[in-house]
């Protein structure tokens, strides 16, 4: 997969997530141990609040037996590297999505959307990119989509890239409701 620097897309469920968390809109930013030297050249990456978690229910129940799938973004990590001009980041994005079929599941699969946006300073979406992943249970009811993200993002001269990575599923607008309702992923 490549994430490329094309022109901004901003998606509803971006613009809701970051106006309904002002200041916190990362789940948390992921340093995973990095070294002084490698912390130069990243960007801050992390997972936007009430997005890394979907709960999908089959029909209109909303009860444990009612649902049909979690699934949930986990092990973000990030390794960049700086070519000698300085001018831009070339970021290795790591992730997992774990998926779980529910017990009202009637599918021996799903595809899930999730995103990879630019943010700058004041929190502002300058790009962002969707992609599919497909989940494939068979005999399993617990899953896991590895996915794999290259970015070549631009950097302020000697300076640590402004722009935030930010990652999240892709959810409808009840997905993401259900999610601030409960306070998943906050």
């Amino acid at each position: 997969m490549k994430f490329s620097m094309g022109l901004p897309r901003i998606a509803a469920v971006v613009v809701g997530a970051l106006a309904l968390s002002g200041c916190g809109i990362l789940g948390g930013k992921v340093d995973m141990g990095m070294s002084e030297a490698m912390k130069q050249h990243c960007p801050p990456v992390g997972i936007v609040a009430y997005t890394g978690q979907l709960t999908r229910f089959a029909g209109d129940g909303r009860q444990t037996g009612d649902v049909a799938l979690r699934a949930e973004v986990t092990n973000l990590k990030i390794i960049c590297s700086s070519p000698k001009d300085q001018t831009q980041v070339n970021a290795r994005i790591t992730f997992d999505i774990v998926g779980e079929r529910g017990p009202a599941s009637t599918d021996s699969g799903a595809t899930l959307k999730y995103f990879v946006a630019l943010a700058d300073e004041n929190q502002k979406v300058l790009k962002k990119d969707v992609y599919d992943t497909s989940l494939t249970f068979g005999s399993s009811d617990v899953v896991i989509s590895h996915e794999k993200l290259n970015a070549v993002l631009p950097q302020k001269g000697d300076d640590v890239p402004y722009e935030e990575v930010l990652i999240g599923l892709q959810l409808e607008r009840g997905e993401f409701g259900y999610n601030v309702a409960r306070g998943a992923g906050k």
